[in-house]
């Protein structure tokens, strides 16, 4: 079975990717889903999380208080680490899971969408890395329209990721998202095909 590393930076369009792979058959697992609910309320994650930051990133109802969270990890890389730490872990062990099902069901290939792929070194556990990718105006004009952020903000957080450049060099195959939908689509389909030796079926069809 081919394990499939897809990763990209905010705005960058990977979650668009994840979903036709999914849509064509491909069986996918959702990091950021996974890392949602390791810190569930009443989860030994919150708990964990809770003793490393505070009970003050706990709100009253018992669970993440994850705008605090976000700010507090922005600026305090140590933070970051221990955050890190915890969840990457329990959601390694979830990915695992997730393949040997896969595996059990003889799928010829997998997918694990995985923003922080390459940070937190889980492209050296994938046989293909593939990176979406943006221009940075485009990226940067893409996070503003989806969210409350300022210009300001974005290229913040844009900054605070792993240079694009960087990136790339790791990745196996890099999908430029920067122009429409339908363009990236095609490539996307296109390599699919290239890996797996078959025609793409229509939505729905022809797991793999």
């Amino acid at each position: 079975m081919i394990v499939i590393g897809l990763t990209g930076g905010i705005a960058s369009g990977k979650s668009t990717v994840a979903k036709w792979l999914h849509e064509i058959g491909l069986p996918v697992f959702d990091a950021d889903e996974a890392s949602k609910k390791a810190v569930v309320k009443g989860s030994i994650g919150l708990k964990m999380v809770e003793e490393a930051l505070g009970s003050e990133y706990i709100t009253d109802g018992g669970v993440l208080d994850r705008t605090k969270v976000a700010a507090l990890v922005f600026r305090d890389k140590e933070a970051l680490k221990k955050l890190e730490a915890i969840i990457h872990e329990m959601v390694w062990e979830e990915a695992c899971d997730f393949l040997n099902e896969c595996r059990k069901r003889k799928c010829k290939a997998a997918v694990l969408d995985v923003p922080l792929l390459i940070e937190c070194g889980w492209h050296n556990k994938v046989d293909l890395v593939w990176l979406v990718a943006v221009n940075p105006d485009e990226q940067v004009r893409r996070a503003i329209l989806r969210s409350n952020m300022s210009e300001a903000e974005v290229k913040a957080r844009i900054d605070a990721q792993m240079p694009l450049k960087d990136k790339k060099s790791l990745a196996d195959k890099v999908f430029d998202n920067s122009n429409s939908p339908e363009t990236t689509m095609a490539e996307v389909y296109k390599e699919v095909h290239r890996i797996l030796g078959e025609n793409i079926g229509k939505q729905g069809e022809g797991a793999y």
